[in-house]
């Protein structure tokens, strides 16, 4: 890809100009950011560690609000995302880049608006922009210690230095508007190059996708996570809201909203656990929230609105958490006193046991001594192969606490982990051929984890076989 200092092409689509949120045809694209109290904080914007640490600066310079973030993101939903990558060298690591200002003073703004920038490769964004960016962000930070004069004017520079940066040299770019309730509108994306435009065009329509609206959501998503904080269910759960086309309306995508979120709500309420029915009743506020956010917006024109008992839904959800939490806490409790009793038991068989053994010790000691070993050849011979293999005999206790540890030391969560969510999938997608690859990995795994070892496997086989010819012999 040719740089911009190389040949400067103009945007294919949209205007650079920040346009009226409410202009359909320049603003295709909406959506809501939630906020449970209707009301964003900007103070906020930028500071998110979701899917990674963004490098951002969020200045407040008493007339206006500046904001410039940016943000690795892995998009890639492969399965075995690094194993595929590796094998296909592909990359599903896109950087978004951030920039803002709101349209008055922090305590009466009522929307912030910008730009979202794409780079679609490392190597674009390491050459082109990655030090140079966190030189400003930096730069723009340490200025909310300064009580200079200049200090609006040296901001604001700053700030237009990275708008100018990212523009000549991002790939793609989109136009926004944020506004205090949640209220997000978005313009159609921008590509630098044609060529880039076409391509990923014509790439993404034989596969019956739109790459428009795949980037607009993708930004959407980028600016949803540095601004509001997941709660109420998984980070990973990106696709419970998702932009909308406005197409001359503003009603109908506020209505699809709601029903996202009830969509939602309802899945939640029929997983079978105390957790996802309160995560419903969180996602039920969220829903009151967006309506009065409608009805406020709306005024007379809200009307023919869905209406749901969201009390009585309320209730139910409430009920069915408390009563999932009783069963289970009955559960727990017959299974704590069921652990306790046997834990007493084996403790006192374990003790009485070592009792007997270490008295019989005591007393068989001086009759398996050397000078009467032939009235007891079998303790004997015994008590010599202890004492010859006592090393081996250390060895595997050694082993034994060492894998009983690692098993319950660590309780691994199998839906946080990439790896391990690709396996899940790829069992439930291809049951008969998951069970295959399985058992042959872990045969594999076995016969290579012997092969290494096999020293040590066969000085145990060897101690087991001295052992029992111990007894043979009798």
């Amino acid at each position: 890809m040719k740089s911009a200092d190389d040949c400067q092409t103009k945007l294919s689509t949209a205007s650079s100009v920040e346009s009226n949120p409410v202009d359909f045809a320049s603003r295709p694209y909406v959506g809501w950011i939630p906020t449970v109290n209707g009301r964003l904080s900007f103070r906020h914007v930028g500071d998110t560690r979701r899917p990674t640490e963004s490098i951002f600066a969020n200045l407040d310079t008493g007339a206006e609000r500046l904001i410039v973030a940016y943000q690795h993101r892995p998009l890639s939903d492969i399965l075995f995302p690094r194993i595929i990558h590796w094998l296909q060298n592909i990359s599903g690591d896109f950087w978004f880049v951030l920039t803002a200002k709101s349209n008055n003073s922090p305590l009466v703004a009522d929307r912030i608006s910008g730009k979202i920038h794409v780079f679609k490769s490392r190597e674009d964004w390491r050459l082109h922009a990655d030090q140079p960016m966190r030189r400003l962000i930096r730069g723009i930070s340490q200025l909310r210690f300064s009580n200079a004069p200049d200090m609006p004017a040296r901001a604001n520079l700053e700030y237009d230095r990275a708008r100018n940066l990212v523009e000549q040299h991002a790939d793609i770019e989109i136009e926004f508007d944020l506004e205090r309730n949640g209220e997000v509108y978005f313009s159609q994306p921008a590509f630098r190059e044609e060529a880039l435009q076409r391509a990923s065009e014509q790439l993404a329509a034989s596969d019956g996708h739109n790459i428009r609206k795949w980037v607009a959501d993708q930004c959407y998503f980028f600016l949803r996570d540095a601004t509001h904080a997941h709660q109420h269910h998984e980070v990973t759960s990106d696709t419970i809201l998702i932009l909308q086309d406005r197409k001359g309306d503003d009603v109908q995508w506020r209505k699809n909203i709601i029903y996202s979120l009830h969509y939602a709500i309802i899945r939640f309420k029929r997983d079978p656990d105390a957790r996802s029915a309160l995560r419903a009743m969180g996602i039920l506020a969220y829903c009151k929230s967006f309506v009065d956010c409608c009805k406020l917006k709306l005024k007379a024109d809200y009307k023919d609105f869905p209406e749901f008992n969201d009390d009585a839904l309320r209730l139910s959800l409430q009920a069915k958490a408390d009563e999932i939490s009783a069963a289970e806490q009955i559960v727990s409790n017959r299974q704590s006193v069921s652990l306790a009793k046997a834990g007493t038991s084996r403790t006192i068989v374990l003790a009485f046991v070592a009792i007997v053994i270490a008295t019989i010790a005591i007393l068989i000691q001086p009759r398996i001594s050397t000078q009467e070993k032939d009235d007891f050849p079998l303790l004997f011979q015994v008590s010599t192969f202890a004492a010859e293999n006592f090393f081996s005999f250390m060895g595997a206790s050694v082993v034994v606490v060492v894998v009983t540890w690692l098993t319950t030391a660590f309780n691994v969560a199998m839906d946080n982990r990439r790896l391990a969510r690709s396996l899940l999938e790829a069992s439930y997608v291809r049951k008969r051929s998951a069970i295959a690859v399985f058992f042959v990995g872990a045969v594999i795994t076995i016969g290579v984890t012997l092969w290494i070892f096999r020293p040590a496997v066969l000085s145990l086989i060897e101690t087991g076989k001295e052992f029992f010819k111990l007894f043979g012999s009798t």
